[in-house]
């Protein structure tokens, strides 16, 4: 017979978004409100997730002239 666990983790991902915008500023503030709004990580029901506790930031941001 199993024993079930509750188990705390941490994920932690960095991703290049490509933001449209005015200034540096504007774009920083977008890129928050994208990461507030849609960034999450999916886990099978079976776990139960239960997210307790949620980081993010914006690291730097740059003009992008392509490449």
């Amino acid at each position: 017979m199993t024993t079930e666990y509750r188990v705390s983790v941490h994920y932690d991902e960095g991703t290049i978004l490509y933001i449209d915008a005015d200034s540096p500023e504007q774009a920083q503030e977008k890129a928050e409100k994208i990461l507030l709004d849609e960034a999450s990580v999916s886990y099978s029901s079976d776990y139960a997730p239960d997210v307790v506790h949620r980081d993010y930031m914006v690291v730097e941001c740059e003009e992008w002239k392509g490449g």
